[in-house]
C-alpha cells in the first residue's frame, strides 16, 4: 500500500521511507495529545437534542478552540480524525 500511494504521488521510496516515520510520528503525537479532550467534548454532546451533523460541526470547533488554548497545531483533517476516534471509543465503552 506503501509502495502503491509513492507511485500515485510520484514519491520516490528513499524520500517516502525518510519522511513516512517523521509524518507518523507528527500524527500519532498530535492524536494522543488531543484525545482525551476530545472524549470531553464528545461526551459532552452526547445527549443534546443536535443532529450527528451539527454534534460533528459543533465538537470540531470546541476541539479546534481547546487545542489553540493548549498550544497545539492541529489540522482540519487531524480534528475530525481525532473527534471520530473519540466517537467510537465512546461507543465501545457504552
Amino acid at each position: 500500500m506503501k509502495n502503491l500511494l509513492a507511485k500515485l504521488m510520484g514519491i520516490g521510496a528513499s524520500v517516502w521511507n525518510f519522511y513516512a516515520p517523521i509524518l507518523r510520528g507528527l500524527f500519532v503525537s498530535g492524536t494522543s495529545a488531543l484525545l482525551p479532550v476530545a472524549l470531553e467534548v464528545v461526551r459532552s454532546l452526547a445527549d443534546t437534542a443536535k443532529t450527528g451533523e451539527q454534534k460533528r460541526e459543533t465538537a470540531v470547533l470546541k476541539l479546534r478552540r481547546e487545542a489553540t488554548a493548549l498550544g497545539i497545531t492541529a489540522s482540519e483533517a487531524l480534528i475530525r480524525f481525532t473527534i471520530e476516534s473519540a466517537v467510537q471509543r465512546m461507543r465501545a465503552e457504552a
